[in-house]
Formats: structure tokens, C-alpha cells, sequence
């Protein structure tokens, strides 16, 4: 007894010290949490995760608000899906903001019933809520898409994100990220951004380079303007003040001839709010800028000054409430004809921040519309500029392909065919105090001098588009892997059911479909069908930036045995939930090990395949233990390891709509769960 005590005691004064520390760890990162640092409190989080702490359900939903906080939505809403899974309900801001990550994921008929249910819960949040069911309900209306306009992604290739593009001379400044293990970052885990310089010829990067060596800070800069000469530039500046907190603040420079000297802060800073986005005016009269300043109309309104001699300015005016709302307007630019271009979350879009354009006619703004797609997406869409010597090209930044929230940089080119779709009608404007019609001015193209260093990376070759040009590979039969010709291959737009291209496959199994440009977009999906006499019809879909990766894979049509009991066994299901497979599961498992035991020259596959929720390395990991798990019960039945074949496919292969992004319920998500059983070959 004595002894037993001795190791008790040992026993608990060794698991203490982890205990403490994990205890330690989560009260950490709770009080990170209670103070706003979502990117530290996030980081205790994840070193518990490391050690497989079990989280309550409290701090699940707390690690959802630090993944929306730090706008990395794909982990917001797994959590909460599992949690709804679970049958936890949300409830108060908690579920707000769970409607919130929905909207951002374009499920717009799920974000109006979760916004519903949260808005008796959420009494200060009641008008904004009320904005947010009509933005969903115009989106829901507005899904369309303007074929006269190109968006991809510019061969613009940076250490972990840029935006904010200027053009200026022969070439582009942006922003952007120094180093991938950069040590400077921010409280959000970025690194901090700098601006570069890269030089065009016929749309094409040829060379990127520092922009400026006096303009290197240990902080963030960008969001960057110039004066119609070239000799004045505004940017934004994160900056230290007193009590080790952050401001965002509006800076200028002029240029000497040989590089931005006499930094000068604008004098409408303040320690108690943000300035930020500055952009000159086509006749350098005003700066506009988006502050949160006092007097407001929403968390940032976009403001203007005027601009007087010696960087003196007059004071501050808000655009009025036709262009600001609750939310956040940001990005302001003013092209030539006088359209201000902007980016607002408060608007009616498609969620996150779209771009919108308002004209100035009267003494009014006027006409503010939605960009539509392909300028906007249900991520973030900002900081558009035009091309000032080829209006039809231009530039936005974006994070609806970046990991973790991640800003890019995409080319924008509109092309010479009329618009299909139309942009609907706006609401009436209201005056805006002290604005004035300016007259566009030509902003001359200035002789410059860039400061040269080491290239930040090696620019590839263009490529104006990551999209598929077509959908190509070969076709195989799941029964000895032989090649099949003779397949007929039909790919259709799976919203609209509209047939895209069909082909038949040669004597080798291999064909090819051209998609076409106006498929060729952001968030398209498919519908591929396989057919052949003989074989059993293959359908699933896919979205357009998985085709390269589905066709490397290779496509397959299990045949029809004239054997039934064949054909019973090559279409069997095996469901699982979690890590483990269902009683049901392991009760068909039973019958298949009796076939093979009867059958010992048959030999099978164990697809495993997953849902298309959380990591999508995780998932392929996930479809292979539990196809292995599969394959151990069938061995412990005595089954021969030589006609077993397991293999995971992860989330490639989904058979209903719920592909990554797309809201499901359980019962759906769970037909995409399964191992199934395919004939391989025979044995000797």
C-alpha cells in the first residue's frame, strides 16, 4: 500500500507541472482574448492544441472569435459548424457573429436565418443587422456576373501578401511583405509590409526592386498617393504612441530628384483615432482619406480635406451618410472623370468589403453602385485603381485566394464586348457639404529614379490567369486500372445545368474539354459525367480550381459484372462518423470479408473519402486511417493483406454540392463521408 502511494503521489507531482502549465497557458490566453490581442491570445490556444488539450465549449468559441477577428473565416466556421453539430447553441453576439462568418462564405439564405435568431438577442446591434439581412437579400438577387471584365491574379509573387497598388511612371508601387521569416511583425503575426517598386512593359513585370531606402520602417507602411507631379506622395504609417498602443496615421514626402526626403506627419493626426488610405485628387485640390475620427457615421467613414500651399490643410469633412455607413469605407481613389472608387462592408454586396463607385453630378454624390462580380467576392475586394494611360486596366487587391486572410494583388482588364448583365439601380443621394465638380486633369509621367537592391523575388512569366483552359486527362477502368476509350465525357455549369463541353475518349483512355472564357472565373463549379456501355455513370462536381488536380489523379468507371455478386460488392458504402466507422459499417464489412474469404482472387479498393470541412491536409489524412481502419478489420477476419488495397482521396472527390465554402447540413455533409469498395483486379 505504501509503495501504491509512493508512485500516486510521484505520479501526481509529475502530471502536475503540465496541468499548472496548461491552466497557466489557457488563462493566458483568455485575458489576450478579453483585451482585443486576438493573434496572442490565439497563440496560447494553439500551443494547448499542440499538447491535445480538450477545450470546453466557452473557449471553442472563443478560439472562433480570434480565427474571424484576425479574418481567417475558413477556421471561424469550422468551429462553429462543429459546435452546431454538437447541438451547442449559440446565442447573443456569439451567434451574430457565427451569421457573420456564414455571410462571408456567400450562404446568404443561412446568414439571414442566423442574423434573424440573433437580432432579439443583440439589441444594440438591431439597425445593423436590419442592413445586413437586406445586403444578404440583395446579394441573393444580384448573383450575377459581368463577362466584359477579366480579374485574375497579377504575377505580382510576395512573401505572404500585397496590395495597395499606385502606378506611377513605367511601372506599379505597392506594399508588400519583405521576407517570409521576417522577425518584425505585427500584433496579428504579419510581417511588416514595405513599399516596391515594379516595372512594366505591355502588362508584364520585368523587374521589382525597394522602392525607397529612406522610406524602411519597423512597421507597416502603404495605402500610398501622388500629386499630379509626381513630386508629393501620402502613404499610412503604423505608429507607436505613448501606453505602447498603435495609430494608424497619414504621412507625406516630396522628392529631391534622386529619392522622398522631409517626412512630415499631416496635422489632422490625432493619438485618439486612425487616419489611413490617403488619395490626391485628379487637381491635387483634396485629399481624401477613411478615418474612424468622432462625428462619424459608421466604425470608418471616408473623409476629405483640402490642400493648401506649403502642406497646410483646412479642415476635415465627412463624404456625408450616402457614402459612409455602419460599417467600415475604406480606399477611396478618384479617377479622371471624377467617379469615386471605394471599398465599404456597410453597402449591400456579397460580404466582407466590396468595391462600390459613386459619381458626383450637382453638387451631389450620386449613383452609388456595386462593382458586381468578378471586382467582388465574398471575401475582401479593395483598393482599386485605373491604369491613367489605359482606362480599360487596372489593378485591385483581394484576399479570396489567400491562406489565412492574406491580401494579393489581381489584374483587372476590361474587354471590347458590351456587359451581359446590368448594375441595378441605385437609392436616391442626398447633398454633401463643400464639394465641389473638379475638372480631371492628365497627370503628367515623371522622370524617376528607383533606388535599386536585391530583387525582392525573381518574377516569374506572366500568366494573366490561374483558371483551367481545360479539363484533360484519362479515363480508367477500376477493375485492373486499363484505359477506356469510347467514354463519354459531358461537363456542365452545376448552378445552371448548362452543358460547357462534351468529348469522347480515345482508344487510350485519354480527352480533352476547352472551357470557355466566361467559365473561367472565380468560384465557378462543375458537373463532370462519365458514361460507357457497359460501366456504371460516374457523376460529381467540382470547382474549377480543382480540375488540374482531380485530372492528375485521373478519372475511373467501375464495369457492370455479369456477376452479380461482383456488382453488389464493387458499389458498397461503408459510412463513418468521426474517426471511427459506424456500426453499420463494420455489420457490411462482415459480408464483404466472407466474400473475399469465399473469393480469394478478388482483389479490392478501399476508397476513403471525407467531407470538404477543416484542413484539407488533415482530410486526406483522415480519408487514409480510416480506409487502413478498414482494411485492419477485414485482416482481423482473416482476410489476406494481398486483396486489400486501402487509398484516401481527402475532399477531391465530393458527390453533392457541399463542396469547401459551401454551407450543408449534417445529413448532407454525411453522404460525402465513406469508404468505398471498388473490384481492383483478380488474382492469379
Amino acid at each position: 500500500m505504501r509503495l501504491a502511494l509512493h508512485l500516486l503521489l510521484l505520479f501526481t507531482l509529475l502530471i502536475a507541472p503540465m496541468n499548472l502549465s496548461g491552466q497557466s497557458a489557457l488563462r493566458r490566453a483568455i485575458s489576450q482574448f478579453e483585451r482585443g490581442e486576438y493573434y496572442e491570445a490565439l497563440q496560447y490556444y494553439k500551443s494547448l492544441m499542440d499538447n491535445d488539450y480538450k477545450f470546453d465549449v466557452e473557449d471553442r468559441i472563443r478560439i472562433a472569435h480570434c480565427y474571424y477577428q484576425l479574418n481567417n473565416i475558413d477556421e471561424a466556421l469550422t468551429i462553429f459548424l462543429e459546435l452546431e453539430e454538437e447541438g451547442h447553441q449559440l446565442s447573443g453576439y456569439d451567434l451574430f457573429v457565427y451569421a457573420a462568418v456564414v455571410h462571408r462564405f456567400g450562404f446568404y439564405d443561412g446568414a439571414i436565418e442566423r442574423y434573424q435568431r440573433a437580432r432579439p438577442q443583440n439589441p444594440g446591434l438591431q439597425s445593423q443587422i436590419d442592413e445586413l439581412i437586406a445586403s444578404c437579400e440583395w446579394a441573393l438577387e444580384n448573383d450575377v456576373y459581368l463577362t466584359n471584365v477579366r480579374v485574375n491574379p497579377s504575377s505580382i509573387n510576395t512573401y505572404g501578401q500585397s496590395f495597395g497598388v499606385q502606378y506611377y511612371g513605367d511601372g506599379i508601387v505597392y506594399s508588400s511583405a519583405s521576407s517570409a521569416d521576417s522577425k518584425n511583425k505585427d500584433k496579428q503575426g504579419k510581417s511588416f509590409l514595405s513599399l516596391y517598386y515594379s516595372e512594366m512593359a505591355n502588362d508584364q513585370i520585368t523587374s521589382t526592386k525597394l522602392f525607397s531606402k529612406n522610406l524602411l520602417f519597423p512597421y507597416h507602411i502603404g495605402a500610398i498617393s501622388f500629386t499630379s507631379d509626381y513630386k508629393t506622395m501620402y502613404y499610412t504609417k503604423t505608429v507607436r504612441i505613448k501606453g505602447g498602443d498603435s495609430r494608424v496615421k497619414i504621412y507625406s514626402v516630396v522628392w529631391d530628384g534622386k529619392d522622398w526626403i522631409n517626412e512630415r506627419e499631416v496635422p489632422f493626426n490625432s493619438d485618439d483615432f486612425d487616419n489611413a488610405y490617403p488619395a490626391v485628387s485628379p487637381d491635387d485640390k483634396y485629399l481624401y482619406f477613411s478615418s474612424n475620427r468622432p462625428n462619424g457615421y459608421g466604425r470608418t467613414d471616408i473623409w476629405r480635406v483640402e490642400r493648401k500651399p506649403n502642406r497646410t490643410y483646412g479642415s476635415p469633412s465627412n463624404l456625408g451618410p450616402r457614402v459612409n455607413t455602419f460599417g467600415d469605407e475604406r480606399y477611396p481613389f478618384i479617377s479622371k472623370d471624377n467617379v469615386l472608387y471605394f471599398a465599404s462592408d456597410g453597402h449591400p454586396g456579397f460580404g466582407g468589403l466590396d468595391l462600390f463607385k459613386a459619381t458626383f453630378e450637382g453638387g451631389i454624390w450620386s449613383n452609388v453602385q456595386n462593382m458586381l462580380r468578378p471586382f467582388n467576392s465574398e471575401k475582401d475586394d479593395f483598393g482599386y485603381v485605373i491604369n491613367p494611360k489605359d482606362p480599360q486596366k487596372g489593378f485591385i487587391s483581394t484576399n479570396r485566394l489567400g491562406a489565412e486572410g492574406e491580401d494579393y494583388i489581381f489584374y483587372v482588364q476590361y474587354l471590347d464586348e458590351e456587359p451581359q448583365v446590368v448594375v441595378p439601380e441605385p437609392e436616391p443621394e442626398p447633398e454633401v457639404v463643400e464639394v465641389e465638380v473638379v475638372e480631371p486633369v492628365q497627370k503628367p509621367d515623371p522622370v524617376i529614379e528607383v533606388v535599386e537592391t536585391k530583387p525582392v523575388v525573381e518574377e516569374p512569366k506572366i500568366d494573366l490567369s490561374i483558371f483551367p483552359s481545360s479539363l484533360a486527362g484519362q479515363v480508367i477502368s477500376t477493375f485492373n486500372g486499363t484505359a477506356l476509350g469510347d467514354v463519354n465525357i459531358v461537363l456542365a455549369d452545376a448552378f445552371t445545368g448548362t452543358v460547357v463541353g462534351r468529348a469522347t475518349s480515345s482508344g487510350n483512355g485519354r480527352f480533352s474539354i476547352t472551357i470557355p472564357d466566361s467559365y473561367r472565373r472565380e468560384g465557378q463549379e462543375f458537373e463532370i459525367s462519365m458514361s460507357k456501355p457497359d460501366y456504371n455513370t460516374r457523376k460529381f462536381t467540382a470547382n474549377i480550381m480543382d480540375l488540374n488536380e482531380i485530372a492528375a489523379t485521373g478519372f475511373s468507371l467501375t464495369p457492370i459484372f455479369k456477376e452479380a455478386d461482383l456488382n453488389e460488392l464493387s458499389g458498397i458504402v461503408i459510412p463513418y462518423v468521426g474517426d471511427d466507422i459506424t456500426p453499420d459499417g463494420y455489420n457490411i464489412l462482415d459480408r464483404v470479408a466472407a466474400y473475399l474469404l469465399d473469393n480469394p482472387n478478388v482483389v479490392i479498393k478501399l476508397n476513403g473519402h471525407t467531407d470538404a470541412r477543416g484542413d484539407r491536409l488533415n482530410n486526406l489524412n483522415i480519408s487514409q486511417r480510416i480506409a487502413e481502419k478498414a482494411e485492419e478489420y477485414l485482416l482481423k477476419k482473416s482476410v489476406p493483406d494481398e486483396n486489400i488495397i486501402p487509398r484516401g482521396y481527402g475532399e477531391r472527390y465530393i458527390l453533392n454540392k457541399c463542396r469547401r465554402g459551401k454551407l450543408c447540413s449534417d445529413e448532407e455533409h454525411l453522404e460525402n463521408r465513406r469508404v468505398e469498395v471498388v473490384v481492383w483486379r483478380f488474382l492469379n
